[in-house]
């Protein structure tokens, strides 16, 4: 984890998304943030998609590899000839102005669980494994804001993981898909401990398109994930909590043709 700025410390769930209305001569231009991952379209020629699949274009992009997790704010006008209806729809894109931004740190998904009995060197618990359910899915990342009670200084890193082999649990009628989050401090923070909302992307493409397809093939539309998280520490015990994502369409991870 990047050490946080205050200035980045933004709701996860409710996008700012401000509009200035077209009176008279006014441009119309919208002023946003969003959270996706640099691809890159054609030769020298980076993109960013972000959730709903929308793309967005700007040369800024060209200073980031493809494949890097971001958080942007940006501006985007309207009266632009490459913001036509006509241009977006030969181009994919929506040309923007970035203004700022943050990198997002990806993990890469384990399909093995560790001992959830045994507690991790410098393991930290979560106050929420996913602030309000919320959630992004973008080119494979899934994209979600954790809470954690610590100094805003401290460098952290995550773990995330499955049973790859026993990944779906039935309960009262209903398919419930684990996955597990874990916490350790990679270095120490000298600030006030607060609680901290900390976004983070994890490669999550095999493991979602394998529980959409089986979705698909039962006839049903949409799914949740449920995160085991470690709740609490005390004398070497851990204590773990369950939390699930809202509804997760099954066309959002595979498209229909």
């Amino acid at each position: 984890m990047k050490k946080l700025n205050l200035q980045y410390v933004i709701m996860f769930v409710v996008s700012l998304l401000l509009f200035v209305s077209c009176i008279g001569e006014t441009p119309r231009k919208e002023v946003g943030n969003a959270f996706g991952v640099v691809r890159e379209k054609t030769f020298m020629q980076n993109v960013f998609d972000i959730s709903d699949g929308v793309t967005l274009y700007s040369s800024w992009f060209a200073n980031m590899d493809p494949g890097t997790c971001l958080h942007i704010f940006y501006e985007i006008d309207y009266d632009l000839p490459a913001n036509s209806p006509e241009s977006v729809e030969a181009n994919g894109y929506y040309q923007v102005s970035v203004f700022n931004y943050q990198i997002i740190d990806d993990y890469p998904m384990s399909f093995f669980v560790t001992d959830t009995t045994e507690v991790w060197n410098e393991e930290v618990a979560h106050v929420k494994a996913v602030l309000d359910g919320g959630w992004y899915y973008v080119n494979g990342m899934f994209f979600i804001c954790n809470v954690l009670n610590i100094p805003v200084d401290q460098e952290m890193y995550w773990n995330l993981s499955c049973d790859i082999e026993n990944y779906v649990t039935e309960e009262n009628g209903k398919r419930y898909y684990d996955v597990f989050l874990r916490s350790a401090i990679n270095e120490s923070g000298a600030a006030s401990t607060v609680d901290v909302d900390i976004v983070n992307a994890f490669d999550m493409k095999y493991y979602l398109e394998k529980i959409a397809r089986e979705e698909k093939q039962l006839g049903h539309e949409s799914f949740k994930l449920r995160f085991n998280y470690v709740s609490n520490i005390k004398d070497g015990q851990l204590t773990w909590s369950q939390q699930e994502t809202n509804d997760i369409r099954v066309t959002h991870i595979i498209p229909e043709d």
